[in-house]
């Protein structure tokens, strides 16, 4: 895949607009159920089958940053997806919450935070551009 190609590739949006959750349908212990799911949740609830109602976490599309080279052509750093776990220990578990995931390992970041890591990654973004500018003359 070329990097024209990867960018073309269309990647989920979030809208706030619309309702603020849906009912779908879920399998508690094999049992038919609905839950009450955010609007961006695309979470398979019957093919996770859960054991509890309280197991059922919502997942937003997930979204990738991917380096060229190597075999296949781009690979993953890391991607980013909305997460929420209605029944979580902590509070800040339970709202909607942006997770930052190498793999790994798995961050999850408040609004306020996403958006100070957002800003890190546009100034990190604009930091490898000005290297490969430097490199450019340079390459034979």
């Amino acid at each position: 895949m070329s990097l024209e190609q990867a960018a073309q590739i269309e990647q989920p949006h979030f809208s706030p607009a619309g309702p603020a959750a849906r009912l779908s349908p879920a399998l508690i212990h094999g049992q038919p159920v609905w839950v009450q799911c955010p609007v961006w949740c695309v979470a398979d609830h019957v093919a996770e089958n859960e054991g509890f109602l309280e197991d059922v976490a919502h997942s937003g599309a997930m979204v990738d940053l991917v380096v060229p080279g190597g075999e296949p052509s781009y690979r993953l750093l890391v991607h980013a997806r909305l997460g929420s776990d209605p029944f979580g220990p902590r509070p800040e578990e339970r709202g909607p919450f942006v997770v930052i995931d190498d793999g790994s390992e798995g961050h999850h970041l408040s609004a306020v935070e996403a958006e100070e890591f957002a800003v890190r990654l546009v100034a990190f973004a604009e930091q490898v551009r000005a290297r490969a500018r430097l490199i450019s003359g340079s390459a034979a």
